[in-house]
């Protein structure tokens, strides 16, 4: 199966609304329900799409102006065609026999007995995964000596780590007083709010590119936190730098969100890279997760991951264990791949959450993802600014200063 390029790999938003269709049982002993096996049987299906049937998707993806609008033309415009298949097979607005005759027909190949075995052994360790992850937790001290290979293990194995202690506390002392000063001026604050693109009670405010704020260091990515993330672009092929920052703040009484990525793409893609300003207890609705969630890029692991965040999405709860920290300590950075499922919890404490929210992306990706397209003028500008010195291949890391 070949994978488009990154700006046609989502199907997030046209999966939300779609109902489900059963494709037929396995007769074998696989443990697992009904729905998730007719979501591998879709996508085993779509990732064997004959020539003349993938035409028939291009053709969807092209009439409503992809070509020409490029990802933010229409939901179905991130997506590749193998996902915007599945989506159509998963909801049940299509009759895939007679869309996709090669692939869903009588005559097409189906799936076969060991690619049902396959997805046995996937859903067992999907389940293995979130449970060990769940139950060990995903903290690793910042200050150990390898810190670095842990979190990164930590970080491939369940998609997200805690680094404790990794942002020092006069560093960080000095970052909020240099945001409160921006905050104490109401044009300028007011210019780099941003309160369309969050939801449930949460909003951010980008970040200037001016000292303080314009190094790595500052943004939460220290030397350890630098080489964790290196070596997770780098497994995959990729360099890597920033997509944007903002101090991102769950409000008092903000709601309890759905579960969701952060982005509708593969692992591997972009990271998110969030610092606690406050200690973080349960009452503050501190972020739960779908450990060992997210659709893998590799061909013969796709059909499985995707069956996976299909019946997430249709269920909005996670398929496994699940895990929320009891408590976040200040200056804790939270690094998880944006591909996970995850939500914030309920805030119901009294007091706001605010975290220093950074994201990077592989190589061009933040430039196709084009996350800030609703963000301010200012806001705009100023995240060109990070970019450019904070890029690839490494986040811009001969540039960078050690100095708050």
């Amino acid at each position: 199966m070949a994978f488009p390029a990154a700006s046609k790999l989502s199907y997030w938003a046209s999966c939300m609304t779609i109902s489900m269709l059963l494709l037929g049982a396995h007769s074998g002993t696989i443990a697992t329900d009904n729905e998730l096996k007719a979501h591998f049987e879709c996508a085993t299906r779509c990732a064997g799409m004959t020539d003349a049937d993938r035409e028939k998707v291009a053709e969807m993806w092209r009439s409503v102006g992809c070509e020409q609008g490029g990802p933010g033309m229409h939901p179905v415009c991130a997506s590749s065609l193998e996902q915007l298949c599945v989506g159509a097979c998963g909801g049940g607005q299509q009759d895939m026999p007679a869309w996709l005759p090669g692939s869903f027909g009588k005559a097409s190949p189906g799936v076969k007995e060991e690619q049902w075995l396959e997805f046995e052994a996937a859903s067992k360790a999907h389940h293995t995964c979130a449970a060990e992850c769940a139950r060990q937790g995903v903290a690793v001290a910042a200050d150990v000596p390898d810190a670095a290979r842990r979190a990164l293990q930590t970080l491939q194995r369940c998609g997200v780590v805690q680094l404790q202690g990794a942002y020092a506390s006069d560093q960080l002392d000095k970052f909020q007083k240099a945001f409160e000063k921006l905050r104490a001026k109401p044009d300028a604050y007011k210019k780099l709010l941003d309160q369309k693109q969050l939801h449930d009670g949460r909003y951010q405010v980008y970040l200037p590119y001016t000292a303080p704020f314009n190094t790595r260091q500052a943004l939460g990515v220290s030397d350890v936190v630098l080489e964790v993330l290196g070596n997770y672009f780098q497994a995959g092929g990729h360099g890597f730098g920033i997509d944007h920052v903002s101090v991102l703040t769950s409000a008092s009484e903000s709601g309890n969100q759905s579960l969701h990525p952060d982005v509708p793409y593969f692992k591997g893609l972009t990271v998110s890279v969030h610092t606690a300003l406050r200690d973080v207890t349960m009452d503050m609705g501190p972020t739960f997760f779908c450990p060992c969630t997210g659709e893998a890029l590799i061909r013969e692991e796709w059909p499985s991951s995707a069956a996976i965040k299909m019946t997430i999405l249709k269920r909005r709860d996670c398929l496994a264990s699940s895990l929320a920290p009891s408590m976040t300590s200040r200056g804790t950075v939270t690094i998880y791949d944006g591909a996970m499922f995850h939500k914030g919890l309920e805030n119901d404490s009294g007091k706001d959450r605010p975290v220093l929210k950074l994201e990077v992306g592989a190589s061009d990706f933040p430039e196709r993802r084009n996350y800030i397209q609703l963000a301010s003028k200012a806001a705009k500008k100023q995240t060109h600014r990070f970019r450019s010195a904070l890029g690839p291949p490494r986040m811009g890391e001969k540039f960078a200063s050690t100095e708050l």
